[in-house]
Parts: C-alpha cells; sequence; structure tokens
C-alpha cells in the first residue's frame, strides 16, 4: 500500500498494485558507465524507466524513488509534476523548496521496515517496504508490486571511487565513498542471494551495465539490445490513419444487434 497527501492533510491510501502487469522496466543507478549509454533511447513511447535518487537528472524517466531526506536530491526532480515519485512516508513531513515534501504533485509514500524480510521472502506482500540501508532493495520491491515482470539494471555498477563517483556532477569526501562502497559490496552478496527468490516469483532480473559484478549471476545484454528487446511488440508508429471514426463503430454495432434480434 502506498500512500498520497492533500492540502487538508487528508492521508489517501493508493493501491497501485499490478498497474504495469507483465512491462518491462529500467531501473538506473548513478555509476559513471551510464555517462557512456545512448540514454536518449530510454525517452521513447514504450520504455518504462526508475531512476534512483539524482539519476534522474541525466536520465529520461517516467518514475523516481528516493529513500533519503529531500534535501539529499535536486530541486527539478522533487518538483517536476511529469514524474511519479516515491519516498518514505517517515519523510513525508519535511520542509524543503518551500513546502512539505507531501504536498509536491505526483508523489507516493510507502512504510518501510527492516524487520520481517529476508533473502527468501523478500518478495512476499506486506505492508511495509524492506529497508535494508539502501534505496536498490526498495526499487525492485516496489517494481515487482506495481507489475514488471522483467526489471534491467542499467548504471549499476556497484564501484565508486575518488575520481569516478557518479554519472551525475557531485562530490563526495573518503570517508563517504569508503561507506559507499561497503554499501555496494554488501549489496552484490545480497543480491546474489536473491536470485532464488526472483526465480520463484517469476520476476527476471537483467543486467545492462558493463563489468557489473551481477553479470556472472544474471543475464547480461547491452543497453541497446535491452530497449530492442523491450519494444520487439510495440507498435513503431501513430496509425491514426486506421483508426475507426466513432460513426463507424456505432454502425457496427446497430447491424449486430439487428442480426441478434
Amino acid at each position: 500500500m502506498l500512500y498520497r497527501y492533500t492540502k487538508s492533510q487528508l492521508r489517501i491510501p493508493t493501491d497501485l498494485y499490478g498497474i504495469y502487469e507483465g512491462e518491462s522496466c529500467f531501473l538506473t543507478g548513478g555509476s559513471p558507465s551510464l555517462k557512456d549509454e545512448n540514454l536518449v533511447q530510454l525517452n521513447k513511447p514504450g520504455i518504462n524507466v526508475m531512476a534512483m535518487n539524482n539519476t534522474a537528472s541525466i536520465v529520461p524517466c517516467t518514475m523516481w524513488i528516493g529513500c533519503d531526506k529531500p534535501p539529499c536530491y535536486s530541486a527539478r526532480i522533487i518538483k517536476n509534476p511529469r514524474i511519479m515519485k516515491f519516498g518514505v512516508i517517515s519523510r513525508r513531513d519535511y520542509e524543503v523548496f518551500g513546502k512539505k515534501w507531501k504536498h509536491f504533485p505526483n508523489t507516493y509514500f510507502m512504510a518501510t521496515n527492516d524487520k520481517y524480510f529476508t533473502v527468501s521472502n523478500f518478495l512476499n506482500m506486506h505492508r511495509d517496504y524492506v529497508w535494508w540501508k539502501n534505496t536498490f532493495y526498495i526499487a525492485i520491491q516496489l517494481l515487482y508490486r506495481l507489475g514488471f515482470k522483467r526489471i534491467y539494471l542499467a548504471g549499476c555498477q556497484f564501484k565508486i571511487d575518488k575520481d569516478k563517483q557518479y554519472a551525475y556532477d557531485t562530490k563526495l569526501e573518503d570517508g563517504m565513498i569508503q561507506w559507499n562502497q561497503k554499501t555496494y559490496n554488501y549489496c552484490v552478496t545480497v543480491m546474489k542471494q536473491l536470485k532464488p527468490c526472483f526465480e520463484k516469483h517469476n520476476l527476471e532480473i537483467v543486467s545492462v551495465t558493463p563489468e557489473s559484478p551481477l553479470n556472472d549471476t544474471y543475464r547480461y545484454i547491452t543497453l541497446d539490445e535491452a530497449v530492442e528487446e523491450t519494444l520487439e511488440d510495440f507498435p513503431e508508429e501513430y496509425d491514426t490513419k486506421n483508426c475507426k471514426h466513432s460513426s463507424e463503430m456505432k454502425e457496427q454495432e446497430e447491424k449486430q444487434h439487428a442480426v441478434c434480434i
């Protein structure tokens, strides 16, 4: 269950379960390797993209998730009404960019918990979402609940160093870099342990990140190949000239009704 808020302080439970049933989504992290990809193609109709954290500053996305406090993110992301945004419910009343986070448009919040979840029940339905100190885990769990059956991991190299930190502009001190790398290492270990759980729930994880440590555990293809795979059955053109006029539809209905009589 997700929640949104009105200016009258009303909390509205919102059930988005399965709204993307059977679809594929690109989950984008901020690895520097992302700058070498042709990201424009992710803006094509038929492509779903969820960006994590400030990756939305360089990746055209339809959805965004950030589990830290809103000042950690660009105002251009938080304020963008075109992006469906997801945050942690405990941050909802944080004052940022002139108002509370919960009052920005197209923004939904989730409850989190660091209990209950293990690598075996990671995708089990629960009121809360798993919080293992990393947005990445919640993003996968959220995409699964939204109905996606295939997740492409782009910009997920799980590596950071002083000279190559992120694909977007940032500057972290040595201690922050070391903390991030430790988190990434643990994330890789857990992701390898989670593979049987994903298979059990028919959720396919595909790496489209070159030199990712997950490439020896999960299927790996290029970003270009993933886009082609996703759009295989999607219409290439807006074939409006072949769309029926409403009067034609009415005439067909009248003929069918006459036959039934």
